[in-house]
């Protein structure tokens, strides 16, 4: 169950929105540059139901890669758990609640999206390059988000997709990480004769895994 978990997590939060994305280029009176992708809600086109499933798929997804980290070492991921979750119910709450309404995005729920990254990369202890590559996109994501509430940006619509690309596409990078650990460790119980019916712990990284 964990490891499926982890796995939907691979492609489906970043495949759902890339589907929208490149489907919108062709879409007319609707601006990629200039309008936010989930302004194809609005749209009398097919495309309109699709952007009401897309961050519907996405925030299920994230829901449950919270809850698949979570699973593979509960005393170290709670806090990734339950952003995750937060994150998840601003991408719900956007295929729930058409764009325009304040519950498009549960009233700044948005904000939480960076938290999951921050988290991660203190709770994982997965070495330095997921660190800095998490904490990377934590910062990003900030910076997006206040970017976005100034209303400052002439290319909104182009710096939104640039984003959701990057957030999503970081799940995932820490999904496929997860994975890469508890198969390390799940081969070291192994050897060691004691892993007969347990859940795999993560290994701590090494000298090597902390490096660039």
């Amino acid at each position: 169950m964990r490891q499926f978990l982890l796995r939907q997590s691979l492609f489906l939060p970043l495949a759902a929105i890339l589907v929208p994305i490149l489907l919108a280029l062709g879409v007319p009176h609707h601006s990629s540059l200039t309008q936010h992708v989930s302004e194809l809600q609005l749209l009398d086109h097919p495309i309109a139901d699709l952007m009401r499933v897309a961050p519907l798929v996405c925030g299920t997804s994230i829901l449950l890669f919270g809850v698949g980290a979570w699973l593979t070492d509960p005393s170290r991921f709670t806090f990734t758990a339950l952003t995750a979750a937060a994150g998840a119910a601003n991408f719900i709450s956007a295929g729930i609640f058409a764009s325009g309404s304040p519950l498009h995005g549960l009233y700044g729920i948005a904000f939480f999206i960076p938290l999951v990254p921050a988290c991660f990369a203190a709770e994982s202890g997965l070495g330095r390059r997921v660190l800095r590559v998490s904490l990377f996109v934590a910062v990003m994501s900030m910076a997006y988000l206040l970017l976005n509430v100034y209303g400052a940006d002439p290319v909104r619509g182009l710096t939104q997709r640039f984003a959701l690309v990057v957030i999503l596409g970081w799940y995932s990078y820490a999904s496929y990480q997860l994975l890469r650990a508890s198969g390390r460790a799940g081969g070291a119980a192994a050897r060691d004769g004691s892993g007969a019916g347990a859940s795999p712990q993560l290994v701590p990284p090494t000298q090597d895994s902390a490096a660039w």
